[in-house]
């Protein structure tokens, strides 16, 4: 009961309340295009709620990934330019291979970045 309380439970709620009723309610094929996009930022929303969820799960073994600032939106990033990939319908399986590696090059790009500049 005392979970009611907390913003995280407030907030998956939330998302997938407004998953269920967006994706539920709307027909692709008849949706104006801004809604189409509405409902792609919905899906990257929850993504990284779900992406970001793991990781704190994670992080209660493993607990140098707590201060990993940028893992979940990489990870957000690369399933977004996939999905982005398959709903036009260009989605290659070299793709499929080169975007998770482009992925991982960002986030050590970033976190290096990070890592370097604080003294």
């Amino acid at each position: 009961m005392h979970n009611l309380y907390k913003p995280a439970f407030w907030l998956s709620s939330s998302l997938i309340i407004a998953d269920g009723l967006f994706f539920g309610l709307t027909n692709p094929v008849r949706v104006a295009s801004i809604l189409i996009i509405v409902g792609f930022a919905l899906l990257l929303l929850s993504f990284y709620w779900v992406f970001y969820s793991l990781q704190k799960l994670i992080a209660l073994y493993v607990p140098w990934l707590s201060r990993q600032k940028y893992l979940s939106l990489s990870a957000v990033v690369g399933a977004g330019a996939i999905v982005a990939l398959q709903s036009v319908g260009q989605l290659s399986a070299r793709d499929f291979l080169l975007i998770p590696l482009a992925v991982v090059v960002l986030y050590a790009y970033t976190s290096y970045g990070k890592n370097s500049a604080s003294p």
